[in-house]
C-alpha cells in the first residue's frame, strides 16, 4: 500500500490518499487537485512532486490507519467520499504521527518518503526533447542535494552536460557506449554507485539509456534482458529513482513494446502512468527461459576433454581462423573453457560450437542441466560455497570480464552460454566442421 499527504505539495490541505500502488494514488491525487485546488491539468513538475512524496505505508502506519467518512472540516462539498486517514497513537488525528516525524529535519522527513526503488521508462522524440526532458530532472535532484548519475551514449551525454552548465561538475557521468558495451556490466555499475552514496535521508537519481539506434541485435536483446533483471537486482528499499529514456523516433515499435514489460511506470509527453504490460521479476524469468536463436552460419564443433583440457588449443585455432587476433582468440578460449568445465561438473554432458557472424566470433556451450536463477553470474557478491551453481556463477563472471557480450539462457532443455568477441576484419569464408576431437 502507498500513501500521499497532500500538505506536502499544498500546504494547509489535510487530505491523505492511499492506494495499492503509485498509479492508484496519483489518479486520486489528480482528481482531488482538479476538484479542490483548481488545477485540472497540473504541470509535470507537480506530478514529479507527487511521485517523490508518495511512499509505502509502513507496518506501524498501517496499524494507525482508520477508514472514515468525509472529513467534516472539508469545505469542498464532496460529502460521502471515503478515504484512509492516519490516526495518532491517541486516536486524535495526525498529531501523534506528526510528533514523531518532526523529530527529524524537515527535508530529511520529506525525502525519506522516496526511500525506495523507482524504475521508469521515459519516451522521448529526438535529441532536443531528450535534453529538455532530462535536464530539469537532474537539476531538481541536485537542488535536493541528491547524488545523480547519468549514463547515456554520445552525443547526448555531451549535450546534457552543456545544458547543465556549471552544475555538470556535481553529476557522475558515464558514456553508456563504453560502460554498457557489454550490458552485463551495467547492473554492477549501478550497484557500486548506490552503495557508495547510500544514505537513508538522501535518495539517489539516475538516468540510464541501455538501448539506442545503432546497437547490434544481440546487444539489444541482452540490454532488454538486463532491464528486466534490474527489477530483481535492485532491492525495493534502495533509494534510487532510475529513468530509462527510449527514443521513439529511432527505435522500433517492438523495442518500445518490450520496454513496457520491464518498467512499472511510463512517462510520455508529460503523462505519467503505470504500464499495464509490466511483468516484474516474472518477466525476467520468462526471458531467461527463452532459447537463443540458432547460429546463422556454419559452426565448428570443438570436442570437450574434461580430463586434460585439450579443448583450449582447438578453441584458439578455430577462433583465429574465424578472424580473431591472437589475444582475443585466447580470451575466447579461456572464457569458453571455464564455462564448459563448470557445465560439465554440473551435468556431465557438454557441447561446444563456434562460428563467425558479421561483426564477431561466437562460441556457445550447452549442457542439459537447468539453472533456476536468472541472476547467476550477476548477483552482488560471487558465490563461495563450492557447489555446481557457484562454479557456474564464477564462470559467467569471468566470461563477462573477458568477452564483449555474454548471453546465458536456461530452460527445460538445458542451459546455453553464448559468448561474443568482436573482430576488426570481415569473417573468412568457412564451412562447418569438427576439430579437436581427442576422444
Amino acid at each position: 500500500m502507498k500513501r500521499f499527504v497532500c500538505a506536502d505539495v499544498h500546504p494547509g490541505c489535510d487530505r491523505v490518499f492511499t492506494g495499492p500502488g503509485d498509479q492508484a494514488v496519483l489518479d486520486r491525487v489528480l482528481a482531488h487537485t482538479a476538484a479542490d485546488h483548481g488545477l485540472p491539468r497540473p504541470p509535470m513538475a507537480f506530478i514529479e512532486q507527487v511521485v517523490i512524496a508518495t511512499r509505502p505505508v509502513t507496518g506501524e502506519e498501517r496499524r494507525r490507519l482508520t477508514l472514515v467518512g468525509a472529513d467534516p472540516r472539508d469545505g469542498s462539498g464532496h460529502r460521502g467520499r471515503r478515504w484512509l486517514r492516519p490516526v495518532g497513537p491517541s486516536g486524535h488525528g495526525t498529531a501523534g504521527l506528526a510528533a514523531t516525524v518532526t523529530a527529524l529535519p524537515d527535508r530529511a522527513a520529506r525525502e525519506h518518503r522516496t526511500y525506495r526503488y523507482r524504475h521508469e521508462c521515459w519516451l522521448y522524440r529526438g535529441d532536443s526533447e531528450f535534453v529538455a526532458a532530462v535536464s530539469p530532472f537532474i537539476a531538481d535532484g541536485l537542488a535536493r542535494d541528491q547524488p545523480v548519475m547519468v549514463a547515456v551514449p554520445e552525443p547526448r551525454l555531451h549535450a546534457v552536460r552543456d545544458a547543465l552548465g556549471c552544475d555538470a561538475e556535481k553529476v557522475v557521468w558515464a558514456d553508456m557506449a563504453d560502460l554498457g558495451a557489454n550490458p552485463a556490466r551495467i547492473i554492477p555499475a549501478w550497484r557500486e554507485f548506490t552503495e557508495k552514496y547510500r544514505d537513508p535521508w538522501r535518495p539517489i537519481r539516475g538516468i540510464w539509456q541501455p538501448i539506442w539506434a545503432g546497437r547490434g541485435p544481440a546487444e539489444i536483446v541482452e540490454a532488454q534482458f538486463h532491464e528486466a533483471l534490474l527489477n530483481m537486482a535492485v532491492p525495493p528499499d534502495t533509494p534510487l529513482w532510475l529513468l530509462c529514456p527510449y527514443d521513439t523516433t529511432t527505435l522500433s515499435d517492438a523495442v518500445i513494446h518490450e520496454a513496457l514489460h520491464s518498467h512499472p511506470v511510463l512517462v510520455d509527453a508529460g503523462a505519467y502512468r503505470g504500464s499495464t504490460l509490466y511483468g516484474g521479476a516474472h518477466h525476467a524469468t520468462v526471458l531467461f527461459n527463452e532459447p537463443l536463436p540458432e547460429p546463422a552460419a556454419p559452426t565448428t564443433v570443438i570436442a570437450f576433454d574434461p580430463d586434460r583440457q585439450r579443448q583450449v588449443d582447438p578453441l584458439v585455432q578455430a577462433a583465429a581462423a574465424a578472424g580473431l587476433t591472437g589475444d582475443r582468440a585466447a580470451k575466447l578460449a579461456a572464457a569458453a573453457a571455464e564455462l564448459a568445465v563448470a557445465a560439465h561438473r554440473d551435468s556431465g554432458d557438454v557441447r561446444i560450437r563456434l562460428w563467425p557472424d558479421r561483426t564477431a566470433v561466437l562460441c556457445e556451450i550447452t549442457d542439459r542441466a537447468v539453472i533456476d536463477n536468472p541472476m547467476t553470474g550477476r548477483s552482488a557478491t560471487p558465490a563461495t560455497t563450492g557447489t555446481g551453481a557457484d562454479r557456474r556463477d564464477r564462470a559467467i563472471r569471468l566470461a563477462n570480464q573477458l568477452c564483449d557480450l555474454v548471453q546465458v539462457r536456461s530452460g527445460p532443455d538445458g542451459t546455453t552460454a553464448r559468448i561474443h568477441i568482436r573482430r576488426s576484419t570481415p569473417p573468412p569464408a568457412t564451412t562447418g566442421h569438427r576439430v579437436g576431437d581427442h576422444r
